[in-house]
């Protein structure tokens, strides 16, 4: 690996993610291979013009792919990068990326680099359906963006709030107050 290689960068940079162990060494590796060869091609300048996503693009991109080669439950397996669905794509976008500490002018582009470098695994044969699921993954990008805000959705009822004099839900033609509610 040449000096000037993402990876260097990436390793150092420790505010963008904490590396997971995988059970297979080389599923990692090959992850960061399949990634390089992404960010030193032309798929990446015309993924994203933003400077502040190509120089995270390398440390969101292995995040994202480790992320859904993982099993969940934390029993440590894995998978092969070569055979992720898009269950395996929404958790890792969704559940690791959205947490990691990327600027807010940024946060928006980040389902693109993810279903462009997809669509590279595709073209070189690496990944098959690789772009039906970089299209999966930029419809995700409201979920994405809604998990990387931090910010929970309110909880909305479904309906109106039965009041104590309303008539009865059940039916019964009682008031609320001397039906159902003296049983809950």
């Amino acid at each position: 690996m040449c000096m000037t290689c993402p990876f260097r960068q990436m390793k150092r940079d420790t505010s963008i993610s904490k590396f997971t162990v995988m059970s297979n060494p080389y599923t990692r590796e090959k992850i960061e291979n399949w990634v390089g060869d992404f960010c030193m091609s032309d798929q990446l300048r015309e993924a994203t013009t933003r400077p502040e996503l190509r120089e995270r693009a390398s440390a969101v991109l292995v995040e994202f792919m480790v992320a859904a080669c993982e099993r969940p439950g934390g029993s440590g397996e894995s998978i092969e990068p070569d055979e992720v669905e898009e269950n395996d794509l929404k958790r890792g976008l969704i559940e690791r990326v959205a947490r990691l500490s990327l600027p807010e002018s940024v946060r928006g582009d980040v389902p693109g680099l993810c279903a462009a470098f997809l669509s590279q695994l595709e073209e070189e044969g690496r990944l098959g359906g690789g772009r039906m699921l970089g299209a999966y993954v930029r419809a995700l990008k409201e979920s994405y963006l809604e998990a990387a805000s931090g910010k929970k959705k309110p909880v909305v009822r479904p309906g109106s709030k039965i009041g104590r004099n309303d008539p009865c839900p059940c039916g019964s033609g009682k008031k609320y107050k001397t039906c159902c509610m003296r049983g809950d």
